[in-house]
């Protein structure tokens, strides 16, 4: 498995930052990599699902697999078409006095072997790593303009 974290302070408490996070089915309002996103279940919390639609043409279908509110959210993609074997993305959220840190840190393993890992090294990590910190700037901009 492969991984690695990006983080970003938010001007809101927890309870701000985790409303957004919690709400699965619209994470295309915030992440700008997602085009458009919807709930996939009747579930809210552990066990609740959505598919992104991304940009490119790619999709990703996920799920929760933990659920702590104001503290940690996991989705794991259970499907797509973009070369991830399997992936966690794990969302930590601390508390700072008036602000909440926010830390994001996919554990995943590329597709297609040799030739996956080649790609892994020369596309995959620095797409994934900018997606990552484009989703975190725009959930804190989501947060801080609903204040």
């Amino acid at each position: 498995m492969t991984t690695f974290q990006e983080q970003i302070s938010i001007e809101a408490p927890p309870a701000k930052v985790w409303a957004a996070l919690a709400d699965i089915g619209n994470i295309a309002q915030w992440n700008p990599g997602v085009i458009d996103s919807y709930t996939t279940n009747e579930t809210a919390g552990l066990g609740g699902t959505r598919h992104c639609d991304l940009q490119g043409n790619s999709f990703l279908k996920e799920e929760v697999v933990k659920f702590e509110p104001e503290k940690a959210i996991t989705m794991r993609i259970t499907d797509s078409n973009m070369p991830f074997k399997s992936a966690d993305i794990h969302f930590t959220l601390t508390a700072a006095g008036d602000q909440t840190n926010v830390s994001v840190a996919p554990e995943y393993e590329i597709k297609y072997g040799l030739i996956g890992t080649l790609m892994y090294k020369h596309m995959v990590y620095n797409m994934y790593r900018k997606g990552m910190v484009g989703l975190l700037k725009g959930l804190k901009k989501h947060v801080e303009s609903a204040q």
